[in-house]
């Protein structure tokens, strides 16, 4: 069946042209899924959600700019990308938590603490958000009301600034 078939069958009979969407694409959805994905349950709702997410938005879908399948793959390569960030997250809360509460021995702390304490506040607060409270750069973004990058930029500069403290 092809792609104007399918999406005719998916407007006039939405449940029979689900199943024919799925029985046509679920092999190619696995397969890609499986590149970033490994638990044979992740890969199998990381397809059901890009069917899902096909048929709720499937009036964006416009078959002159590119087929459907291309269409089907885009969502579930983004699916699979952020479930496996998802799991990534979970596994260092994992690791975080079998950690010691305080790796760092009470001596460096001391020398860290004061390192941030000779830093312009702005510099100090952005390396704290990171690396003391664990904020993503587009977190502590959010928080101060600027950009991602600029996060980033920050964070670069504070940390060159604190090693050249630290040396000194």
């Amino acid at each position: 069946m092809d792609d104007r078939e399918l999406l005719g069958l998916l407007e006039d009979d939405p449940g029979l042209g689900m199943l024919a969407l799925i029985e046509q694409y679920t092999d190619l959805l696995s397969y890609v899924v499986s590149l970033r994905l490994r638990s044979p349950q992740d890969i199998q709702e990381c397809v059901q959600d890009t069917f899902t997410d096909f048929y709720l938005s499937r009036k964006n879908f416009n078959p002159e700019k590119g087929s459907l399948s291309a269409y089907l793959v885009a969502i579930a390569r983004h699916k699979a990308f952020y479930r496996y960030r998802e799991i990534q997250k979970a596994r260092e809360l994992v690791q975080a938590a079998e950690m010691p509460e305080n790796p760092v021995g009470m001596e460096e702390h001391a020398a860290l603490e004061h390192t941030l304490s000779q830093m312009a506040d702005s510099d100090a607060k952005v390396l704290r958000m990171k690396y003391y409270e664990g904020y993503t750069a587009k977190e502590i973004g959010e928080i101060l009301g600027i950009s991602h990058e600029a996060v980033k930029k920050r964070i670069q500069r504070a940390l060159k600034k604190a090693m050249a403290l630290m040396a000194e």
